[in-house]
Order: C-alpha cells, then structure tokens, then sequence
C-alpha cells in the first residue's frame, strides 16, 4: 500500500496488528459543521474519560477501609448503569451494533452513540480495575459480554446439537435450555447482571465439559444441573414430580414415609459444587427438596396418626411458655440463620430450626410466628434487617469484651 501524499500518513494499532489507522491532513474549514461538532464531542469526551479515570484511582487509593472502597464503586456502577440507560432510551437501537455504528451524517443520535461508547469504557475500567469490589447485582456491560459470546455461542451450538440427538427426557431438554436460551436470545432491551451472565457462562462451560468428554446422558445431565445449584422452579418441579411418581406406587403410609427417609438421606449426602444459585432470590436446589421432603413425611406422619386416632389433643389449659424477643419476626429468621451458617448450630435441617423459633418465640407484635412467614423472610432478607441485626452483633461483641 503506497501513499504518495504528504498529507496523509498511517499507523498501525499498538495492540491489534489487523487494524490500520490512516490520517489525512485537512483545513478546519473544509469540514461540515456537523463533523466538527462530533469530533469535538469525541475529543472532548476521550480527555474527560481521562480525567475521571485519574480522579477516580486517586479517590479509592485514599479510601482506608474495603467497606468503603466497596460502596464507593457500587455508587459508581449505579451511576453509570443509569446514564447508559437514559443513553439507549435515548438512541433507540434496533440492536447491540447499532450502538457502535455511526451514519454519514453525524447527527445528534451519533454524538450520543460516543457518549454511550465512552460511558461504556468507564464502566469496563471499573470491572477490570475493581473486580473484587463490585455488585454483582448490577448491569454487566454489552462490551463485556460482545467479548465472550462467540465462544458462548460455539459451546451454546455445539451443547444443542448433543441434547437433540441424544434420547434424554424431553422435560430435562427443556429445563436445560433456559439458561442457554437467555443468553443466546439477549435483546438490547433486556438487561443481565453480572451474577446472571457469570453463572450462565458457568452453566455453558460445563455442559460442553460432559459433551466433550461423550457423557452427557440423562443421569449426568440431572447430576450436573445439581452439582450447578440450578434452583429453578421448573427444576424443583421435575425432582419433586419424579420423587411422587414413586411414592405413589407404594401402597402403606408407613411404606412412604421409609422411602421419603431414604430420599432425603441421599439428599442430605448429596454436595453441591457450586456455591452460586441460578435465581440468586430463592433457595439452593438442595434446600428445596430437602424441605419439600420434610413436608411430605410430616404429612404421611399425621395422616397415620389420624387413621390411628393417636394424635394428642391439648389440654384446654394448657399454655406453652414462649421467649418474648426485642427482635422482630425478619430479624429472629436472619439471627438464627446466621447462627446455623457460623456452625454455633450445627443442626444441618433449616425447617427443624425454623420450626423451633416460631413454637418457642413471640415478638412484640407478634404472639404466634408464623413458619412460612419465618421461611419467607430467612430467604429473602431486607437490608434494614441485616443493619438491625449487625448493630446487636456489636453490642454483643462490645459486651464480651467487658
């Protein structure tokens, strides 16, 4: 390639060694307005993002705490990921490469394309830079996700092709593609977390593991989905349905209940190898079945108790004596499961505990707990909870001292 002009020169990218850049001298003047004023906003907004970058790096090496690091690039992200969407609002691409295209134009909707480049770039120094700071709970960037999806896709083709011809359970087939699905079928509408796209990509990777190692049958691909912790509904409906099924066929109460046992034994000995759940809002795989179980044998427990006229009626003047707490009902389900997660009780069924606090404890607005209430809350626990309860952990630290 010759250029014969002294006005124009070219460089290569320092990194990528596929792209050519050629610069070509010209007057001001020469240039339609429209062009000046996008490149004015690209200039402008390359030595901003500098700037803030700096500012940025100077502020958090000055923060003296990881607390305090944490929440300042949470504040951040929060930030960013809101200004991005307004942007898309904004530009309303008809899909994720629109965003980085820019017409012969150089309208307004271009200048607001770089902006979104840029606040985009920000975002991803934040996600290289502060990995091990951010909320997983925010917007992953399209960027981020761009990088990895043509190897995702090549896994996601190749794992489909294996289900198709293989002679699992269509049902299983089913569940197992939701997470490939969503990532597949991603729209410039819908967002994803890091949490979301981190499992997912998890969930790709070891599928292709069994595909590529020629295991994948219906026995592996059920035990891969709950070594993952896939915690979907539609999940616990399929284990919950089988375990029915045979229950079904047995003829006594007293047969169901020893087969629920045995279930559940095999269940409390099953290790999930995944600590992340693929909905992050509800329980492990594992802890729903196991609840689940409980349930049914304490259902097939009372039903022959019943069939037996053994069941004890309470005397009418009998009062059991229940704990007053200062805590409230959330409060009482978030200390008692910290309590089983530090190991201070080493009880490993959630329900029995559960169960426990809502027999032998009252709040001050609450004279009967109930159990499901307590579940609820333990699964799903509110920030001014867990301030609640950190504040009388402290009091209970600054009294062991004393």
């Amino acid at each position: 390639m010759n250029f014969d002009s002294k006005d124009v020169k070219w460089n290569w990218h320092s990194k990528n060694r596929n792209t050519l850049y050629i610069f070509e001298k010209c007057q001001v003047e020469h240039i339609s307005q429209e062009l000046r004023l996008f490149l004015y906003c690209y200039q402008t907004l390359k030595k901003e993002n500098y700037r803030i970058k700096k500012v940025n790096k100077d502020r958090i090496y000055n923060l003296n705490s990881k607390a305090k690091i944490e929440q300042y690039i949470h504040q951040k992200q929060h930030a960013i990921e809101n200004l991005a969407q307004s942007l898309i609002k904004e530009i309303a691409p008809k899909d994720f490469s629109c965003l980085y295209q820019f017409s012969n134009k150089y309208d307004k909707t271009d200048c607001l394309k770089i902006i979104y480049i840029y606040i985009e770039k920000l975002h991803r120094y934040i996600e290289k830079e502060y990995k091990n700071f951010l909320n997983t709970e925010s917007q992953i960037p399209y960027r981020s996700i761009f990088c990895k999806e043509l190897e995702l896709n090549k896994k996601i083709k190749g794992i489909k092709n294996a289900l198709l011809n293989s002679d699992i359970d269509d049902q299983l087939l089913k569940i197992s593609y939701e997470p490939l699905i969503r990532i597949e079928s991603l729209t410039v509408k819908e967002t994803l977390t890091y949490y979301e796209f981190n499992y997912k990509s998890s969930f790709i990777n070891e599928l292709h593991k069994l595909i590529e190692n020629n295991t994948i049958n219906e026995e592996t691909l059920f035990n891969c989905l709950f070594d993952l912790n896939f915690n979907s509904l539609i999940f616990f409906k399929y284990i919950t349905d089988n375990i029915s099924k045979t229950i079904e066929s047995l003829e006594s109460n007293i047969q169901k209940i020893d087969k629920l046992y045995l279930i559940l034994k095999c269940y409390n000995q099953k290790q999930i190898k995944n600590s992340k759940k693929y909905k992050n809002n509800l329980p492990s795989i594992k802890d729903q079945i196991i609840s689940w179980l409980d349930e049914e044998i304490e259902y097939c427990t009372r039903k022959i108790n019943l069939d037996s006229n053994q069941f004890r009626v309470p005397q009418e003047n009998e009062v059991k004596t229940k704990f007053l707490s200062s805590l409230s009902v959330a409060q009482l389900s978030c200390f008692f499961g910290l309590l089983m997660e530090t190991e201070i009780i080493k009880h490993k069924n959630q329900t029995d505990v559960l169960k426990f606090v809502s027999q032998n404890f009252r709040t001050k607005n609450t004279e009967k707990i109930s159990l499901d209430s307590l579940r609820v809350k333990y699964y799903n626990v509110e920030t001014g909870t867990k301030t609640a309860i950190r504040e009388k952990i402290i009091e209970l630290l600054s009294l062991a001292k004393n």
